[in-house]
């Protein structure tokens, strides 16, 4: 039996054997001169190779469609269809240079690997070299790059407010999903991380509920870092420049066994001097030593580590550790002037009564693993993320004026909290995507959460050993099962839909105390509250391909946010919980590479219609809550284009229109009546008002040159504009952010090993609100954006 059994998996084997084709060929640029270590990647599998030093490659696969993505330096990208038969094939490849041909961009926003231009998603793709000239070293760097995209500043750099086509969030729960390599950062203080061998930055605008869920309420972002390969290759980069600027980045990645076993490693380190300068005239208690001082000072300490294993033409396991450690003794966590018209007239300065430090260490750990079967590809994604966060002498300046706060751990202030820890899994199974009529992706995922939110866990000084402090721990717990399908009904038609099932716990274990020299006064007993919500999110799309570089899709996508818990104590008729919010995204769209591929041009009409948002309002006596206030709608149109009209020459221009407007949205806020000495309860209807943090425009323009300055040597002078529109920071659209422009500008000489570029941002010095109060109603609270930055970066490949 067991002889019967061998020599049926051996003939197996061998027919699988009999079954692999070979391609091979040679790859070459215009004067027909050979191209060395380019890399031939497989979509959708563990396959690919690198050509040797003749530019010849052999790449082994079984009968079947293929997709293959050519990709080196200097080159631009290009993607090959290939059907294997019964033959080997030789297939001879012709790269054009990078200063005269348009990258074909492969991106995963749909959880496999695609031709941007078949995506039927309005996704922005900012690629390394991209990065690298604009210089973006933190999403709101991208603010205008993307268009209809906000990232507010919030002090520091783990504490931003993003916003896509208006949507955003009023709470610590994202609105928009930050991905890194796959793992979502589900609590905003898990964001901000470095961009440190980054590969690419996908941003996709609108919800994208069905394969993303939970908080991909106004879009995703999804950041990718560089793999390791069969290259050998490793980076150092080093920039300096005003502000006390210095960032040093150094990082190596090797096949340890070649074809089968790689390491990855990378570290960086970053540190700024704060712009502001503090002024104690305005406060009531200044500590000594206080005026004068600098505030915003921040460092943050990097580290990856990649370990790539593939046992067998089928597996493939990647383990991925990411830290980062986040500190300041002249802290900006939490501050902000009370008062916008002085933040104006003062841009430099902040009023704080001490000036406060923080700390934040990141961990983020996952393991992938992928089988590549007949036909099929089944992933599992596991992750580990722990948060945990420090503060100490935080004056919050115009929320709570002259009041000091710190973190607080078992009878301790200005102490680690305890630390968010997040657990998930994600198991998915999908066809290979190679060209055939129906193609699917399905899969299940489960995370759960323990959050230790800073602003709810705090503790106040009232007296020289006496602390008030608030506790609050959430336990969060969620399970969803997804599944798309893509339909070819003609060879360029093509109808896709799709659905997810949401369903969330949330517990909420909530307290408050005087802790006076340890001796623990109850002020509000431990009480545990919980909430259970679910969510069905659907996906339709069609697709029809115009010729082979050209595709227009009409899609439908809604989003999720989950609801959640009020800490704080209501009237016996009030819920404690709040319902979830939803979003419903309609998007005709066109995307297209034009011109033998020297000019792509995306854009995308889009009508959204947001509900249920999640906002405070007032149940009396000075008791606000967060409940679900009213609706929203925005809609707009977005284009991005990118054009080599000559030899080196590129230009690149993004617009983004927006309209926004709330809906039945009624506020309810208590006021003193000074003359019956009650509380007056006052509603206020901001119906019709536009959106908080939606610019009614965003543009970008940019232009650069490439040209041959000596030996191997190349000079790339480019300049950039932005602009972005009127809008306002509080939902009464009384805090008014003006519209403003800003001038950057790059010049840098290379020669692919050697780099040293000079940068320049917001030449004319323009000062703005980058961050203000989203209700106004609790005050008028500003930060203005830093002044103009320069510096130099040197880079360096070996």
């Amino acid at each position: 039996m067991n002889n019967k059994i061998i020599a049926i998996l051996w003939i197996g084997f061998s027919v699988q054997l009999g079954l692999s084709q070979t391609i091979s060929g040679t790859i070459t640029n215009p004067e027909n001169q050979p191209i060395p270590q380019v890399n031939i990647s497989v979509l959708n599998s563990t396959s690919g190779t690198i050509s040797d030093a003749y530019g010849a490659y052999t790449l082994k696969l079984s009968k079947g469609h293929y997709t293959l993505q050519i990709s080196t330096l200097g080159y631009a990208s290009n993607i090959y269809m290939v059907e294997l038969n019964e033959e080997d094939q030789q297939i001879d490849m012709v790269l054009q240079p990078s200063n005269t041909t348009i990258d074909e961009i492969v991106i995963t926003a749909q959880k496999h690997e695609q031709n941007l231009r078949d995506v039927p998603v309005a996704v922005t793709n900012l690629g390394s070299k991209r990065l690298k000239e604009t210089r973006t070293w933190s999403l709101k760097e991208a603010v205008g790059i993307v268009p209809n995209y906000t990232a507010s500043e919030l002090g520091v750099g783990f504490q931003q407010l993003q916003s896509i086509r208006g949507i955003q969030v009023f709470s610590e729960n994202p609105a928009i999903a930050t991905y890194i390599d796959g793992v979502n950062s589900l609590d905003i203080a898990a964001g901000g991380i470095q961009f440190s061998d980054v590969e690419r930055i996908e941003v996709l605008r609108g919800p994208q509920g069905t394969l993303y869920g939970r908080n991909a309420l106004g879009g995703v972002i999804n950041i990718i870092t560089k793999h390791p390969t069969n290259n050998k290759e490793g980076f150092y980069e080093s920039s300096m420049g005003n502000l006390g600027l210095q960032r040093h980045a150094l990082g190596y990645k090797s096949p340890l066994i070649e074809h089968k076993l790689f390491l990855g490693v990378n570290a960086q380190y970053q540190y700024t001097n704060g712009f502001l300068t503090n002024s104690t005239e305005d406060t009531a208690d200044p500590q000594m030593g206080q005026d004068g001082r600098r505030v915003g000072d921040d460092s943050s300490l990097y580290g990856n580590v990649f370990l790539k294993w593939y046992p067998n033409e089928k597996w493939e396991t990647v383990f991925n550790l990411k830290t980062q450690l986040d500190q300041s003794d002249a802290s900006a966590f939490f501050v902000s002037m009370a008062d916008d018209q002085i933040a104006k007239e003062y841009p430099n300065r902040i009023s704080l009564g001490r000036v406060g430090e923080h700390q934040r260490n990141l961990l983020n750990a996952s393991m992938a693993m992928y089988y590549k079967g007949y036909h099929y590809k089944i992933s599992s994604i596991s992750s580990y993320q722990r948060t945990a966060i420090r503060f100490d002498d935080i004056d919050f300046s115009s929320a709570f004026p002259n009041q000091i706060f710190a973190s607080y751990n078992d009878g301790q202030q200005g102490v680690f909290n305890k630390p968010q820890e997040v657990f998930s899994q994600e198991f998915r199974m999908s066809s290979d995507h190679q060209n055939a009529k129906i193609n699917y992706t399905s899969g299940a995922f489960y995370f759960n959460q323990t959050n230790y939110e800073p602003s709810t866990n705090t503790a106040r000084a009232t007296g020289e050993r006496t602390l008030e402090v608030i506790s609050s721990i959430g336990k969060n717990e969620g399970i969803a099962v997804f599944g798309e399908i893509n339909y070819s009904l003609l060879k360029r038609f093509t109808a896709t839909a799709g659905l997810r099932y949401e369903y969330e716990n949330r517990k909420l274990i909530n307290s408050q105390f005087t802790d006076d020299n340890g001796v623990i006064l109850s002020v509000l007993p431990r009480e545990e509250i919980s909430g259970h919500y679910d969510a069905l999110l659907p996906k339709l799309a069609v697709s029809y391909k115009i010729g082979e570089k050209q595709n227009l899709y009409l899609s439908y996508t809604k989003g999720f946010r989950a609801g959640g818990i009020n800490a704080t104590v209501l009237p016996a008729d009030v819920s404690r919980t709040y319902e979830p919010e939803y979003s419903n995204n309609f998007e005709l769209g066109y995307k297209s590479n034009l011109f033998s591929n020297r000019v792509q041009l995306n854009t995308a009409l889009f009508y959204v219609d947001w509900t249920d948002i999640q906002f405070y309002n007032a149940f009396g006596n000075f008791v606000f809550a967060r409940t679900n206030v009213g609706d929203a709608r925005s809609m707009g149109v977005e284009a991005e284009v990118v054009g080599i009209p000559a030899k080196g020459l590129q230009i690149e221009a993004n617009i983004g229109i927006n309209d926004t407007e709330y809906k039945d949205f009624v506020l309810s806020r208590d006021v003193f009546n000074p003359t019956s000495g009650e509380v007056d309860t006052v509603l206020s209807d901001i119906s019709g008002n536009k959106l908080s943090n939606a610019p009614e425009h965003t543009l970008f323009f940019a232009t650069q040159y490439e040209l041959p300055a000596f030996a191997d040597y190349s000079i790339l002078v480019r300049g950039a504009f932005k602009n972005i529109g009127r809008q306002f920071s509080d939902i009464q659209n009384d805090l008014e952010i003006t519209s403003y422009s800003l001038l950057n500008a790059f010049v840098s000489i290379s020669n692919g090993t050697y780099s040293l570029s000079t940068w320049v941002r917001n030449i004319g010095d323009e000062r703005y609100i980058a961050y203000g109060a989203a209700d106004t109603s609790f005050g008028r609270s500003t930060r203005m954006a830093q002044p103009r930055t320069y510096g130099a970066t040197l880079n360096i490949k070996f």
